[in-house]
């Protein structure tokens, strides 16, 4: 149930301007830490893996000063299941090959950043939502033009070198890379372009919120970053925002009416597209990466199959697994880093064997039910705020559920991704606030 809150502040006051302001630094690091790392002090690359984390102490260390501190059962619930991980992860240090850096790592991974999306909606509201929107919006433009030129470089040329300055992005077909934009490797690029199509569409379907010029503008970059990004996962992160306008006009049919600019955009955007030297080039490397990754998923049921089965995975082979698991952090790439020297995933690569085996099968498993709660009931208030005519929240969603449900937050960029993405989803419900935002 919904219900108007006045904890939600519809101006910045004095006792909120600095926690707004945090929340705006946090998404500026969050989109261009990777250029940080890559280019301009990449010497300073594996501090600033976490260069987020002060900002998210700050945030809360204002909210505490304010009172503002969320107290919903979501939050009780990640700090209650953190402390107990932690001492967990405690444990494996004293009894395992863990280390007190690496579980520290693990719990800043797994719970630090989290409580942040009950936070951001009692400082943001809807037309703050919107202005992170056109930001999103205007920055997309320059975004997809760096990933044509990443694209259209050789692999080992400076812009297309790796967090810490040296080695190249991953490969995607016919020589080419997967080009990142200013993130430290192509996810982050995935997650950016996921968010500004749920702004895309709702400009498309809210007349007079966006400039028509900018959504064209910023629905050709769409495209284009997408085709030159050689990347599955990019499409499938579209195309899952997308599904939520379809349920957004199955819960307000009138909606459907007011598509025509999205039908005009999509005439324009496609005439535009004739004119991009390298998009037809890009678009065949993608088909290519695509055929060539079906080909050697088919025995494993292609991408759908690989997706299902990251999700029984972590049950089996059970007895195996210590009660404690292996140690907190240690299937993390930096908690490798820290044990082995090297960045590799030492556990597993899917985030649910992931925390199955660092905090074994009891936390882990209620971790992992944690997210699908969350997920489930962000879905529930969205849909609710679309029934009433607000589909913004219901489209963020869309950008960010499949994060939420099994995200890799080991990677930092998916967990900055997952909290402000969850976050303004929420604050993108008006004076319409989730109780357990209170």
């Amino acid at each position: 149930m919904l219900y108007s809150s006045p904890t939600l502040a519809s101006t910045a006051t004095t006792n909120t301007k600095y926690i707004k302001y945090f929340i705006w630094l946090y998404l500026v690091l969050l989109i261009f830490e990777g250029a940080l790392r890559k280019w301009i002090v990449p010497q300073l690359s594996a501090p600033l893996l976490v260069i987020r984390d002060p900002i998210v102490i700050g945030i809360y260390f204002l909210a505490y000063r304010n009172n503002l501190l969320p107290k919903d059962i979501f939050t009780r619930s990640i700090i209650l299941l953190g402390f107990f991980s932690c001492l967990g992860g405690l444990f494996t240090v004293i009894t395992a090959n863990s280390s007190l850096a690496v579980t520290f790592f693990g719990l800043r991974t797994n719970f630090l950043h989290l409580p942040l999306i009950f936070l951001i909606p009692k400082i943001f509201n809807i037309e703050d939502v919107k202005k992170v929107g056109w930001w999103l919006l205007v920055l997309a433009i320059p975004m997809a033009v760096l990933m044509v030129i990443q694209f259209n470089s050789p692999s080992d040329a400076f812009i297309n070198t790796v967090a810490g300055g040296e080695g190249k992005q991953i490969d995607s077909a016919l020589g080419k890379i997967r080009p990142p934009g200013t993130f430290s490797f192509i996810t982050g690029a995935v997650q950016y372009f996921a968010l500004v199509t749920s702004f895309l569409l709702y400009g498309l379907i809210q007349s007079k919120t966006y400039p028509t010029w900018l959504l064209t503008a910023t629905g050709l970059s769409v495209v284009v970053a997408v085709a030159s990004s050689g990347s599955r996962s990019a499409i499938a992160s579209i195309a899952t925002v997308i599904v939520t306008l379809f349920v957004a006009m199955l819960s307000r049919p009138k909606l459907a009416r007011k598509s025509y600019r999205l039908l005009i955009v999509i005439i324009i955007v496609s005439i535009g597209l004739r004119f991009i030297p390298s998009f037809n080039e890009a678009v065949e490397i993608l088909d290519t990466r695509i055929e060539s990754a079906n080909t050697a998923e088919a025995s494993s049921g292609g991408p759908l199959g690989r997706f299902l089965a990251s999700f029984s995975e972590p049950f089996q082979n059970l007895d195996a697994i210590p009660f404690l698991g292996h140690g907190l952090g240690m299937g993390t790439n930096a908690g490798s880093a820290l044990i082995t020297g090297k960045a590799e995933f030492l556990l597993a690569e899917g985030e649910w064997t992931r925390i199955v085996l660092e905090s074994g099968f009891l936390l882990g498993f209620l971790f992992i039910v944690l997210r699908i709660a969350l997920m489930f009931w962000m879905g529930k208030v969205c849909v609710e705020c679309a029934t009433k005519g607000n589909i913004l929240p219901l489209l963020l969603f869309g950008s960010s559920a499949l994060l939420v449900l099994n995200g890799q937050f080991g990677q930092p960029t998916t967990l900055g991704f997952t909290v402000f993405g969850s976050g303004i989803c929420l604050a993108a419900c008006r004076a319409n606030v989730p109780k357990y935002t209170k």
